[in-house]
């Protein structure tokens, strides 16, 4: 197991820094683009309490809008849609019985409930107060119908998780940008693999990886090889690839140079294995973690479990993955 080596971090991020600038990679935007949006409320001197939606563009406010101070408890009320980056959006909200008020938002008829979402009995008036920002990934097709319910699906699952999603990226190899939400949403299964080609416990576990994802990848396991460099050589687009080739890597190699998912992670190690999927506690949680070389076995068990609290069904596939010592 390679842990962070003795090289002061600061110089070996500037290292990697410069050399990015260098190749124009760290102007280069994140391969997924994403929008946020909040929900906000404020309570006037009538008792009524009033909500809004407010995105990059400012605060949104919906013609049906307002909540009575007389309405019964868990009546849901929902306001007027309006149109945000191509989502049909509505706020929706409801009374608690402790007199507290439920708030969140209906995207493309999918309920979106972010944290801080509660509005307090004891509130000030006219004092706005506003939810967690919902993260949406922008639509490719705004036409498309299955498409903006598959982002509205994966903005509820974010708002929910308790895992990070993957931020900050400059870049994208071997096959199309995703996001961890959307996999998710799909029904699928997410294994995170921080590595970089430079290291030789990364090395050791890439013919586990590769088997994995030839065996599962039908079954619904989405592998991200999510490229964390720790010197500058390793930040060259072509000595990146020429690994994935050499290593025969087939799932996707986000690239992490700026080191936003890493910490998102609070990840210290390579290579390190984070299992994602639906927990007891949220549909995007953080179900295994292994640091280092070792433990096959484990983490593919771990893998089938993920993959059947989905739905998948394995009976017809073997455990145990064929790899030359």
């Amino acid at each position: 197991m390679t842990v962070t080596r003795r090289l002061a971090l600061p110089t070996i991020l500037a290292a990697v820094l410069c050399a990015a600038v260098l190749l124009g990679i760290a102007s280069a935007a994140d391969p997924v683009p994403t929008f946020s949006v909040e929900v906000r409320a404020r309570q006037h001197d009538s008792g009524r309490l009033e909500f809004a939606i407010r995105t990059e563009q400012g605060v949104q406010l919906p013609s049906a809008r307002f909540l009575r101070a007389s309405v019964e408890h868990d009546n849901w009320i929902v306001s007027s849609p309006i149109e945000i980056n191509g989502f049909h959006t509505q706020v929706i909200a409801r009374r608690l019985a402790d007199a507290r008020t439920e708030f969140a938002l209906r995207l493309e008829g999918v309920n979106v409930r972010p944290r801080r979402s509660v509005f307090p009995a004891t509130a000030s008036r006219g004092r706005w107060y506003r939810t967690q920002p919902v993260v949406v990934e922008r639509l490719a097709n705004p036409k498309s119908a299955d498409e903006r319910e598959l982002l509205a699906r994966a903005a509820a699952i974010r708002a929910q998780a308790t895992t990070p999603d993957l931020t900050g990226l400059v870049g994208w190899l071997n096959g199309e940008p995703t996001t961890i939400a959307r996999e998710l949403a799909k029904g699928n299964v997410v294994l995170i693999d921080f590595w970089t080609f430079g290291c030789y416990n990364c090395q050791n576990t890439l013919p586990y990886l590769t088997a994995w994802d030839e065996k599962y990848r039908e079954h619904g396991l989405v592998i991200l090889g999510v490229h964390r460099p720790e010197f500058a050589y390793e930040v060259v687009t072509e000595s990146i690839l020429d690994a994935i080739a050499r290593h025969g890597i087939a799932y996707s190699v986000p690239l992490d140079h700026d080191v936003r998912t890493w910490r998102a992670y609070r990840n210290r190690w390579w290579p390190a294995k984070y299992l994602i999927g639906p927990t007891d506690d949220a549909a995007m949680g953080l179900r295994y973690r292994h640091i280092g070389e070792g433990r096959y076995v484990r983490t593919e068990r771990e893998i089938r479990a993920a993959l059947q609290a989905v739905g998948r069904n394995l009976s017809g596939v073997p455990i145990g993955a064929d790899v030359d010592s």
